[in-house]
């Protein structure tokens, strides 16, 4: 049901994951973007799972996390 929001949450945090390996300092914010995208997509995965929607399939998505 929410496979683009939950697709364009891990693009996202991908983006700021690239960013960090080179070494770069964590910043304030991209910590509170970490968060509130990470809230979301258990916000996703929780309502699904109250729905009795089938769950996610984990090869769906092939980033990192």
């Amino acid at each position: 049901m929410f496979d683009v929001l939950y697709d364009a949450l891990h693009r996202e945090l991908d983006k700021i994951a690239q960013k960090y390996d080179d070494g770069n300092e964590l910043t304030a914010q991209d910590l509170e973007h970490i968060d509130k995208m990470a809230h979301a997509l258990k916000c996703i995965a929780t309502y699904e799972a109250m729905r009795g929607e089938e769950t996610r399939p984990r090869k769906r998505y092939y980033g990192r996390y």
